[in-house]
């Protein structure tokens, strides 16, 4: 009787530890789940140009509002630079009251319409976001910070503000901050967030990052999967080269009028990517730009640049826990012994210490040959090279 006790209150005891197991996993924590909104450009005082829908800044704003707050169970949302057209009290009084109706925490970067053009500095900017958003509690313009455990985020401001440019170029205070936080974090999905993007969605050198070259040479370097999102361009743009996915998101006042929605699971073996477009639904404001902006098929991109699903399949080498256990199972199954098993298993050494060096020889010269590919698809590989009109 003691002994069927005894039996019953353990297992009620595995029961409960294992449901308290449960309600302590958390699949959020594999979830980094955000939109991001770029360029914009909310302005109380400018009417209604070509390339941009000034006048109606604030009406787009709000209609994305409105879409975001009926996603469910998003992080945050990431406004990735170009929030104001200027730099006044008054632009930024109109953006922050219209944020108020957000239901999400908000995130930004810098652009050069936020930092550059209008009455404030940059430090004057800095002290109205901080007052204004409660979520930015960083001392500077770049900054990183982990929302989770497997996820890293890394805020860099390229804007130049000692001259009148729509080029950017990271200092090399930043560039170094970059290449300390990848460092640090190879075991983490690393989101990158700047409002220049390094690798551009079409040719437009008044409106390039100078130093590009120098940000991809450092993410190159490491392995993990590294996601770098962007605006700037109004365009949109995704490409994917090897472990490092490049997103060009376009602005809200020029066509196509989206924002992305973007959500990405790390699992144990794999990283999946999901990317959802989402455009405004004022059909009359979209149309009436789209007549009139030069090359707005450009600026749509194809469309695996604007909804895209894809796994990036993480690298992995079995454990000898794993190989022994899978030599137990076969010696089992199929009655042999366990040494002809491992016979089997192991790799075949090569006799031949003339082939064994050749082996390794032509094994290096491969791996030179993929890296220096790697780093042609990032510094060289424009495949859309057409060159699109840009206003400052």
């Amino acid at each position: 009787m003691k002994n069927k006790l005894s039996k019953i209150i353990v297992l009620m005891c595995l029961l409960v530890v294992g449901t308290l197991g449960c309600f302590a996993f958390s699949f959020r924590n594999m979830t980094l789940d955000f939109v991001q909104i770029s360029d914009t450009h909310i302005s109380v005082d400018r009417e209604n140009t070509s390339y941009k829908a000034l006048g109606d800044s604030s009406v787009l704003l709000k209609d994305a509002i409105e879409q975001i707050n009926d996603i469910k169970g998003l992080d945050f949302v990431l406004f990735t630079g170009d929030m104001v057209d200027s730099a006044t009290v008054d632009n930024y009084r109109e953006y922050y009251s219209l944020l108020t109706k957000l239901r999400y925490p908000t995130l930004n970067t810098f652009g050069n319409h936020d930092l550059s053009y209008g009455d404030l500095s940059r430090d004057e900017v800095l002290e109205i976001v901080k007052k204004c958003n409660p979520n930015y509690v960083f001392s500077d313009t770049y900054y990183a910070f982990s929302p989770k455990t497997d996820y890293r985020i890394i805020v860099l401001d390229p804007v130049i503000t000692d001259r009148n440019t729509s080029n950017g170029e990271l200092t090399e205070e930043q560039l170094q901050f970059l290449d300390n936080e990848l460092s640090q974090n190879q075991d983490k999905i690393v989101l990158i967030a700047m409002h220049i993007p390094s690798l551009q969605p079409f040719m437009a050198q008044e409106h390039a990052l100078l130093n590009a070259n120098e940000f991809n040479e450092i993410l190159i370097k490491y392995k993990n999967p590294i996601i770098v999102v962007s605006g700037h361009y109004h365009a949109a743009k995704i490409r994917r080269v090897g472990n490092i996915v490049f997103v060009s998101t376009p602005s809200l006042v020029t066509y196509p009028m989206a924002f992305r929605h973007i959500k990405i699971v790390n699992y144990k073996d794999r990283v999946t990517f999901k990317f959802d477009f989402i455009s405004t639904r004022l059909d009359d404001i979209k149309e009436l730009n789209r007549q009139s902006v030069i090359s707005y098929a450009t600026l749509a991109g194809y469309e695996k640049d604007r909804d895209l699903s894809f796994t990036y399949r993480k690298k992995s080498h079995k454990s000898v826990r794993y190989k022994r256990n899978q030599i137990k199972k076969a010696q089992k199954v199929t009655k042999t012994k366990k040494s002809e098993i491992k016979k089997l298993t192991e790799p075949k050494k090569i006799k031949s210490e003339k082939k064994k060096s050749g082996f390794f020889k032509r094994s290096k010269k491969t791996k030179i040959k993929e890296q220096e590919f790697e780093e042609n698809q990032i510094n060289n590989e424009i495949t859309n090279p057409e060159t699109v009109e840009q206003e400052n």
